[in-house]
């Protein structure tokens, strides 16, 4: 199986993963965000791409992403992240945020061949990032987000990448 495959399907089996039942116990804390968040965008930085990013909320300020994208770089690369956000306390519409994650990321190495030609050689690699962004919530059931993100995958030749995005979120928020 390719690099490219395992990524794709890792992504696949997480976003399709059934999500664990609230128990009904008594009422719940006042909390900012009650659904999942599903924002497609756009990213500009070590290389342009697209992408999505799921969010499910969780107690305390907290919420879990998990983002699949597309760049192209040096090669056409596929990455997931997954990530752990906190929300700053909310102004208005705009929410604030810090966030830290893990990943695995495609990435290509310079290699000469015996013609003398360079190509690049497509590598897999474990990686971290960290980084912050606003969701500004524009409606009842949608938003926008802007995210910027550094990343550092662990290898011999791993990059150091950023990235800003910018996105369209859709996902029912309560106020």
């Amino acid at each position: 199986m390719t690099n490219r495959s395992v990524l794709v399907a890792v992504a696949c089996a997480v976003l399709l993963a059934p999500t664990s039942a609230r128990a009904q116990d008594g009422p719940e804390p006042a909390k900012s965000s009650t659904a999942v968040e599903v924002t497609p965008f756009v990213a500009l930085g070590s290389g342009t791409g697209v992408g999505a990013a799921v969010r499910w909320p969780l107690p305390a300020h907290f919420s879990v992403e998990l983002e699949t994208s597309y760049r192209r770089a040096e090669i056409a690369g596929l990455s997931t992240n997954l990530s752990l956000l906190f929300d700053l306390p909310r102004m208005g519409p705009v929410t604030p945020y810090v966030a830290g994650g893990v990943g695995l990321d495609q990435y290509g190495t310079p290699e000469v061949l015996t013609d003398g030609r360079v190509v690049a050689r497509k590598r897999t690699a474990f990686s971290v990032n960290a980084g912050g962004g606003v969701r500004v919530q524009a409606g009842e059931n949608w938003g926008m987000r802007t995210d910027a993100r550094w990343s550092k995958d662990i290898g011999r030749f791993a990059p150091e990448r950023f990235r800003l995005y910018n996105g369209v979120t859709f996902g029912r928020t309560e106020r």
